[in-house]
């Protein structure tokens, strides 16, 4: 093998790249769709349209991994003339070039590493230990943050890449402190299944974020890792609003007491034959506990009747359909919203009456519980292959249960210490009902040192639940606190030095929840000290506290 390792023998291998890709577009918008039917027609134009959307992005080439050959590692992969010119960072062999080590080189020799342009090589040989030139990942970090996430593919470390990379049929938990790259990890491991998981296709995946700040700041790294049609969106908007009240576990209980009161058993007669009302009543119980929407359990009853009297099920439904009456969501909700059903059913008197209110005359609408009625009396249609959801400690009980029914696959990340919603369960007890192991990431990456130490400080003064964070990137400039200082006079002094500022007032604060910035300034009036760690945590290269 050439053991040539300089700029100018990277940039050559770089321009073949592109030239194969502009060969290979030009090639693909010239094929003539000539399937035999619409349907197929439509099939070919969009995989040839993703192919093309695909190559027109710009060819990342970040490194490369050597064993006998160079084996150059992108975005994408391409080959010209059945020589691979780039290999995918989502291929198996690539895997290489995130975990090797001087330790465990993975039967490689040397691996070499840059970012965007190339202007300097990392070089880390395996076979002497030797290690030259700076480091991609400490360039990236010392960028300014700008308005989007950028894609971390090229500098994803071996703790995240073994995160992205875990078994498709793996359910991820993952709990990371600010700045940890969580959701990098998340993201990442949505195209790393599409590439990997035969089953998976980037429309059948669902990607949940607390806002709408939230996913226009992440709304360009999946695109540039190659998977435009996956579905972003949030819980309000997927599910419907959400009520404090509809996320207490009692509910369940109140559900459960409303479907065994549906059975009312009797004897059942038809054309001089009949069934006598403990063998209905055994038939109705036995059904009834079938896991399936209670619509499919009375068909299921009716069938089964329709065959012991020998009728059909027209006439079967007549003389016992009132045996396990027809439930559907409206008339469910309606008795779920009836102070006078809730009373019959047993439910406690203080989930009803914070629920419809004293009179009864309260209105109350939850999305999260709507889908669990749903699910329970019609079944949910709505199918996908795996579901991310970040910011993940905020989800309720009967939200965790919506994103359960959505999918066997699935990603969930989050922080304690930025938990926003009172009856969000915690990253541990999501774990423990899934029962998944808690994965955990401590090292602050996106943040610099200062501001870490001082996020760790604040946590441990006020006794919050918070990863401690690692600080691997000290830049020499210290956290301001400082009371006396003017908040807007500070933020425009940050705005002169850095490219995207931000000032975080109460108004505002939880709409800040996964987004990051070059510099915060906090105005703590009115924040708890929960509110003063998420703003604070929001802050990448300089923060103020007033």
């Amino acid at each position: 093998m050439s053991d040539v390792v300089d700029i100018e023998h990277e940039l050559a291998a770089l321009e073949r790249a592109r030239q194969a890709t502009k060969a290979k577009l030009a090639k693909l918008s010239t094929i003539n769709n000539d399937a035999a039917d619409d349907y197929s027609a439509a099939f070919i134009d969009h995989i040839v349209g993703n192919t093309i959307d695909k190559l027109r992005q710009e060819l990342v080439v970040f490194g490369r991994i050597d064993d006998e050959l160079p084996w150059r590692v992108g975005l994408y992969g391409i080959d010209s003339g059945g020589e691979q010119l780039v290999i995918d960072w989502r291929a198996p062999f690539a895997e290489g070039f995130y975990q090797a080590t001087l330790e465990d080189p993975r039967g490689l020799r040397r691996r070499v590493s840059y970012v965007g342009s190339i202007t300097d090589l990392l070089i880390e040989d395996f076979v002497d230990g030797g290690v030259s030139g700076s480091s991609p990942l400490m360039a990236e970090l010392s960028r300014s943050r700008g308005t989007e996430m950028r894609a971390a593919v090229a500098t994803l470390q071996s703790e995240q890449d073994r995160l992205v990379r875990l078994d498709p049929a793996a359910q991820l938990v993952l709990r990371g402190g600010p700045g940890t790259g969580k959701t990098v990890v998340a993201l990442h491991r949505a195209a790393w299944l599409v590439y990997n998981d035969r089953r998976i296709t980037s429309d059948q995946f669902l990607v949940i974020g607390p806002s709408d700040r939230f996913l226009r700041f992440v709304s360009a790294v999946l695109p540039t890792l190659g998977e435009s049609r996956i579905t972003q969106t949030t819980f309000e908007r997927h599910l419907g609003a959400s009520d404090p009240i509809a996320a207490d576990p009692r509910w369940l209980d109140v559900l459960d007491r409303l479907e065994a009161s549906l059975p009312q058993p009797t004897t059942v007669r038809s054309s001089g034959r009949w069934i006598d009302e403990p063998e209905v009543a055994e038939l109705a119980t036995r059904i009834a506990a079938l896991t399936a929407p209670w619509r499919e359990r009375r068909k299921i009853f009716i069938t089964r009747v329709a065959s012991m009297l020998e009728i059909n099920n027209k006439e079967a439904t007549r003389v016992a359909g009132s045996v396990m009456p027809a439930m559907g969501t409206t008339a469910a909700w309606k008795r779920l919203t009836s102070k006078a059903s809730l009373e019959a059913l047993g439910a406690p008197a203080d989930l009803i009456e914070a629920w419809v209110g004293p009179t009864g005359r309260r209105k109350p609408v939850d999305g999260a519980l709507l889908d669990e009625v749903k699910a329970r009396f019609e079944g949910v249609t709505t199918k996908y292959a795996h579901v991310v959801v970040d910011e993940a400690q905020d989800l309720t009980l009967f939200q965790l249960r919506a994103v359960m029914r959505r999918s066997a696959g699935l990603t969930l990340v989050g922080d304690d210490a930025q938990r926003s919603v009172a009856e969000g369960l915690g990253l541990r007890r999501i774990a423990e009902l899934l029962d998944t192991p808690l994965e955990q990431m401590d090292i602050a990456y996106r943040m610099s040192a200062e501001i870490a130490d001082w996020l760790n400080a604040h946590a441990q003064a006020n006794g919050i639940d918070s990863v401690h964070l690692v600080g691997i990137r000290p830049n020499g400039i210290d956290v301001v606190a400082d009371p006396g200082l003017d908040a807007e006079a500070e933020r425009q002094r940050l705005a002169d030095r850095w490219e995207n500022v931000a000032l975080i007032e109460r108004s505002d604060v939880w709409s800040h929840k996964g987004v990051e910035y070059d510099g915060v300034v906090v105005d703590t009036a009115g924040l708890s000290a929960a509110e003063v760690y998420l703003a604070a945590s929001r802050a990448a290269h300089e923060l103020v506290i007033v």
